[in-house]
């Protein structure tokens, strides 16, 4: 028996009728065939009501086995959920229409998609971190594969390539674009604004723009780049920059802040940056370009600070708790600071203070204005300091009169500063500090034995200066080498308890400044501390998205490839802000990734190698559906987008 479909012809017209027929052999005859059952004009079939026929014919006759459920065959597994989630973002942010836009005002007659391919490798990046012909050979196993508008482009690399060169033509344009796009969807705060920079190492040194560099990797023996990103204070990242390996870290900060005022509009904002980045020709274009700041000291290297810790001013009864942290403001008026260094430099060089010339030299300088006509001159000044030092110290004369002259233009200004102290970090540092001195101290004691023990030609400053070699130098001042008076030899050692007193201060603290007088100190702190948000985003770069190592050499390429990575790190830190509020993404990204697009064959009779493919996506559990829903995908097994 099988089922047929007969014609039959009556004057209103051809009608068509859905039968059961059955072969049957005829003597004389032949075989014809007879039918059993007529089941109606096939206009009242449609596919809901034939296959709800077969279900009860199959329930009715209990014939489950030819279902054929051993011939089922799985073609391939394809990544479904986390394309599919990774791309909800891409276009929330309307990317790729804002990369054609640019594309199509630079180059009108290319037909490359750009964006189609820059999608597929920032959205790599998010997914598994691959090799630009890692990607090629990735996107196939993805259901990029049968995705509309994807399965006829060409996948050779060098489309990839290509498509770099061209979204680096419009890197800043595109930046801008969107920034302003997040303005609007997010309300980004450009009122604070964050700046760090970090490192990434090479493979080879053949890019022009590869050097030799402090390296935050840890990859000394590696060529490398410098990377400076500008983030809201949010911890959207709406700006990069990438610099020559060996830059440091205060010559990139002139380049942004000229930058985010002439291309990005932005004339009233705290420039928030970390120690390291700070020298007065920054602070001073800052200033210039109409921008407040926040900036964390090296203190350690500052003289202005300097003059504070050893001044006896910084009292505890002065410290006030905020989020774990004691903090303290101290403002230091540059005349003042003046006068106290000038102080400590006779005090060091045991030059007996004498008042009546200390006080006139302290009404000269007093006396001092921001305006031109305060230029200093050692002429002017060499009778009051030579009468200050004593005829035999005029070089110290000369230093006092030099520091003057540096803060020439500033001798009205007060540096705002805050001092913070961690007291966690301040055992720690003295713990640390305490096991490397006796470790140290070991070695001096047994450097230090009679000479009866010694070898004739034993070098015993060779042996000194290999004890603080390398790291160790900087415990070098906590220790003073006793030597003799004829011949300089050194024959002891004792520990320099000033030296030592004066670290203990500085334990667990750091300083920042700014020329915000209107905002509380706690308001402050809490600005610098949320530069956090920054680093966070150097830990996803280097882990996350993984732009270690580079193996580029082009530097367009370099740069290129740079601006995929914070293309893909801004799609992260959306996801982490606006739908997850901070937390981990570890176990969401997990549980998206489980969502698989299956291709398979069913076999559709025993009698016949009849087979039919489908396609199907693996169900959605409710977790998935959660996240899935979060982002605004309402039917993550909707097949509508692919072509099979």
């Amino acid at each position: 028996m099988f089922p047929r479909i007969v014609k039959s012809k009556k004057k209103s017209g051809t009608y068509e009728y859905l039968v059961i027929s059955e072969s049957l052999h005829v003597k004389g005859k032949g075989s014809t065939t007879k039918n059993i059952a007529n089941l109606g004009n096939i206009s009242r079939f449609d596919s809901h009501s034939v296959n709800s026929l077969i279900d009860g014919l199959i329930k009715l006759f209990n014939v489950e086995k030819f279902g054929l459920s051993n011939e089922v065959e799985i073609i391939e597994s394809l990544e479904h959920g986390s394309i599919i989630f990774w791309r909800k973002l891409w276009n929330k942010l309307s990317l790729s229409k804002l990369i054609q836009k640019e594309i199509d005002i630079n180059e009108p007659r290319l037909k490359l998609e750009v964006q189609k391919y820059v999608e597929m490798m920032v959205i790599n990046r998010c997914v598994a971190p691959l090799s630009k012909l890692g990607t090629t050979r990735w996107i196939p196993r993805t259901c990029y594969k049968v995705m509309n508008g994807y399965t006829d482009l060409d996948l050779d690399v060098e489309y990839f390539y290509r498509s770099m060169d061209y979204l680096l033509r419009i890197k800043d344009k595109l930046e801008l674009a969107l920034f302003e796009k997040m303005r609007t969807l997010f309300s980004v705060n450009v009122k604070l604004t964050f700046y760090d920079i970090t490192s990434s190492y090479f493979h080879g040194g053949s890019c022009p723009i590869s050097a030799n560099g402090h390296s935050r990797d840890g990859r000394r023996d590696k060529k490398q780049i410098v990377i400076g990103v500008v983030t809201s204070y949010e911890g959207y990242p709406i700006k990069h920059y990438v610099f020559e390996g060996n830059k440091k870290d205060e010559k990139t900060v002139v380049d942004v802040v000229n930058d985010l005022n002439l291309s990005y509009h932005i004339e009233e904002t705290i420039f928030v940056g970390d120690r390291g980045m700070i020298t007065k020709l920054n602070l001073q274009t800052i200033r210039e370009k109409g921008f407040d700041y926040i900036m964390g000291v090296k203190f350690r290297q500052d003289e202005m600070l300097e003059v504070l810790f050893k001044s006896g001013d910084l009292l505890e009864q002065d410290y006030e708790t905020h989020r774990g942290l004691k903090i303290q403001e101290k403002r230091i008026a540059i005349k003042g600071f003046l006068v106290a260094k000038i102080r400590m430099i006779l005090k060091d060089k045991k030059i007996e203070t004498k008042e009546t010339e200390l006080g006139l030299l302290k009404d000269r300088i007093f006396a001092l204005t921001n305006k031109e006509e305060s230029k200093v001159n050692y002429k002017d000044y060499k009778s009051i300091v030579v009468a200050l030092t004593g005829n035999s110290e005029t070089k110290t004369a000369k230093r006092i009169v030099a520091l003057i002259k540096k803060y020439y233009g500033h001798y009205e200004d007060v540096m705002r500063t805050v001092v913070c102290l961690n007291e966690e970090r301040k055992i720690v540092a003295r713990e640390k500090r305490e096991a490397k001195l006796n470790e140290i101290s070991k070695e001096l004691e047994e450097l230090f034995t009679p000479q009866k023990t010694r070898a004739k030609n034993f070098d015993i400053e060779k042996k000194l200066n290999s004890i603080f070699a390398d790291y160790k130098c900087r415990y070098k001042k906590f220790y003073t080498i006793d030597r003799t008076e004829k011949s300089n030899e050194a024959i002891g050692y004792s520990l320099n308890e000033a030296a030592l007193s004066y670290e203990d201060k500085l334990d667990g603290v750091f300083i920042l400044t700014t020329n915000r007088n209107d905002l509380e100190i706690k308001k402050v702190v809490d600005a610098y501390k949320n530069l956090k948000e920054v680093e966070m985003l150097f830990d996803d770069l280097k882990h996350f998205v993984d732009i270690r190592p580079v193996r580029h050499w082009l530097e367009v390429r370099v740069k290129a490839h740079v601006f995929l990575c914070i293309l893909a790190l801004l799609l992260k830190r959306i996801l982490e802000i606006d739908y997850f509020g901070g937390k981990s993404l570890m176990k969401p990204l997990e549980e998206i990734n489980k969502s698989k697009l299956v291709q398979y064959k069913i076999k559709l009779s025993e009698r016949t190698d009849r087979y039919q493919t489908f396609p199907k996506v693996t169900n959605t559990t409710p977790v998935q559906k959660k996240y899935f829903t979060m982002i605004g995908i309402k039917s993550p097994m909707s097949l509508e987008e692919f072509v099979w």
